[in-house]
């Protein structure tokens, strides 16, 4: 199989092409006679009944229907071998991705330009029915517009049926997906993401459709303006909640707010965002689903009382740790938190849950994650920071892995390390597999222990140093988290640190008592 995304002034399919560089699309050759099995050029417009729209759409013109919110999408099926879309991305370049048959692990992205314009999807896919999702990333401008759809083959095809269950997410720059592909919060469109956000993640576990009314930087307060839109910063045409009747709505908002107004004030507008939400879904499950790890004064704190207090049975309050030190998530942070919303919904609700598809970097059970480093996420991390470090190299070799098919390998100077949940009086002992390529070689791990506070220093920080071999070898390293600190440990920081040489990592293990 082979993906081509191209963002130009022509699509070529096989013996036709179209070019789309005016202010609407040009027509795309109409289907003909096809006795022989002989694959044609098909034109798809937008209003066909066979494609399957998600999303805040807009169909005011159903030949040319528009969309903001990130996480929209467009699906279809169809026989045949190749498939490209024209697009007008708006007032700014949006970012799209393509998943061809249910393949999110090699999905592509590409940006959209303004004006419309062709991109191929797909070519050259194997003979038979294939599934598209279009799915939008970013919402930086004014909305895109589809202008159409061309397919080298025989048919479109029924569209997957739609989801049993939906999910509206509410939140701020991180369900919007900012830095998701960066381990070191790089800003800027190409590294926002939202397929394989937690708010994505969290969807496909429940095989749910999902709409994601996300805003870097918003509050509380401004969501009350923003819920209801189908475009970010166009009050109309509103949203109509009866075409999307969410089963569950969740709220990640509350970051922000703190720098604006106090403790009672964030409560204040947790209550007056909740009556709209009820009011607009009111069958639904609503979920304040709320970070705690960054700042002592963060709502999550206090979100737990502020729905204790609201006293509506069918509203709660999760947490889930922040990891991700001062930054934003990056694709494996994202994965950690949908498994902690997940977990809250199968309690809550019942629901079965499909294992995520995407690798948590979140550790579980006092243990690390990905400590054989043998789970990789779509973007290129795994779980250890930081994979982009010139001299680390996660080494795919069954033959010299410890365990497995994967190892680390860290040049000198180079350093990785991953955070993981602990409390006050916790024994950490760390386990792992070490080989050096010389003699001399020499590792320091460093076991530190952190309060709630993310840019504070260490509560208490050891170090050791190990000489390695130039064969594998196991080391076991353990420390003791203070036991009544004035502030209680939140979290501890498992650090590795080549002082001299080069050295391989297999095999860690953490436990904690």
């Amino acid at each position: 199989m082979k993906w081509i995304l191209a963002a130009g002034g022509s699509v070529c399919l096989g013996v036709v092409s179209v070019s789309c560089r005016s202010g609407s699309a040009q027509p795309l050759a109409a289907p003909i006679g096809n006795h022989d099995r002989q694959p044609i050029l098909l034109s798809i417009r937008p209003a066909d009944p066979l494609l399957r729209y998600v999303g805040r759409w807009d169909f005011t013109d159903p030949e040319f229907p528009r969309v903001g919110w990130q996480g929209a999408r467009l699906e279809f099926m169809f026989e045949g071998s190749a498939a490209s879309v024209v697009l007008d991305a708006g007032s700014a370049t949006e970012y799209f991705r393509v998943i061809v048959d249910g393949d999110r692990a090699h999905g592509l992205r590409f940006a959209a330009t303004p004006g419309a314009v062709s991109y191929h999807l797909a070519t050259d896919l194997p003979s038979g029915v294939h599934r598209v999702e279009l799915v939008k990333e970013t919402d930086a401008g004014s909305g895109s517009t589809l202008h159409g759809l061309a397919l080298q083959g025989f048919a479109l095809l029924e569209p997957p049926p739609a989801a049993m269950r939906r999910i509206e997410f509410y939140g701020d720059s991180g369900v919007a997906g900012d830095s998701l592909t960066s381990e070191r919060n790089a800003s800027g469109w190409k590294h926002v993401g939202c397929d394989l956000s937690y708010a994505g993640i969290v969807a496909r576990a429940f095989a749910a459709d999902y709409h994601n009314v996300s805003i870097s930087g918003e509050t509380i307060a401004a969501m009350q303006t923003h819920y209801d839109r189908r475009f970010r910063d166009d009050p109309a045409p509103s949203w109509d909640f009866t075409e999307f009747p969410a089963d569950v709505v969740v709220v990640d908002l509350g970051s922000n707010d703190i720098f604006e107004v106090g403790k009672a004030q964030v409560k204040q507008r947790y209550v007056a965002l909740l009556d709209r939400l009820r009011a607009a879904h009111s069958d639904a499950h609503i979920v304040l689903f709320c970070s705690r790890g960054w700042s002592k004064r963060e709502p999550a704190n206090y979100a737990g009382d502020v729905v204790a207090r609201y006293g509506d049975r069918n509203v709660s309050f999760a947490t889930f740790p922040w990891l991700f030190e001062r930054y934003h998530g990056c694709e494996y942070d994202h994965a950690g938190a949908a498994a902690y919303l997940v977990a809250h919904l199968t309690a809550r609700l019942g629901w079965e849950a499909q294992p995520l598809d995407v690798m948590s970097g979140f550790g579980s059970g006092g243990d690390v994650a990905n400590g054989g480093f043998e789970a990789i996420a779509p973007f290129g991390g795994f779980g250890w920071r930081y994979r982009d470090d010139p001299g680390v190299a996660r080494v795919v070799d069954v033959a010299r892995a410890y365990e497995g098919s994967c190892y680390l390998r860290l040049d000198a100077g180079s350093t990785v390390h991953q955070p993981n949940p602990a409390s006050d009086g916790q024994t950490v002992t760390v386990t792992l597999r070490l080989r050096g390529a010389s003699p001399a070689d020499r590792l320091l791990l460093t076991i530190d222990f952190r309060d709630q506070e993310q840019g504070s220093a260490p509560l208490k920080s050891e170090t050791r140093s190990l000489d390695v071999t130039t064969e594998w070898a196991e080391y076991t390293v353990t420390a003791v988290a203070p036991a009544a600190p004035a502030d209680p440990v939140f979290q501890t920081r498992l650090t590795l640190t080549v002082d001299q040489g080069t050295i391989d990592v297999d095999g860690i293990v953490m436990k904690t008592e």
